[in-house]
């Protein structure tokens, strides 16, 4: 019975790229919602001094992203070792 880590490595990096997918088009879909054209014609001229607050849509869909971009991490890290402890014990078994 062969027992490995790397399927579990896959499965991460694979949840992860979901997740990255997810919060990517959810940002996309923010981004048209707030490029779409007003008519405020008169209004050309308007200054405004205050920054936008970003929603909370916002935040959660870049914290959904900062995950995934963990979760990868994780993922990697756990193929790598796996790699690492296979080279050992074939230097151990030469």
């Amino acid at each position: 019975m062969s027992v490995s880590s790397i399927q579990s490595g896959y499965q991460i990096v694979d949840m992860s790229s979901k997740m990255a997918e997810d919060a990517a088009a959810e940002i996309q879909r923010q981004q048209q919602m707030q490029s779409m054209p007003k008519d405020n014609s008169y209004q050309f001229n308007q200054v405004e001094f205050k920054a936008p607050l970003p929603s909370a849509s916002e935040i959660e869909s870049l914290t959904k992203l900062s995950s995934a971009e963990r979760y990868s991490q994780i993922g990697t890290n756990v193929i790598q070792r796996d790699q690492e402890m296979i080279g050992s014990l074939l230097d151990i078994h030469i």
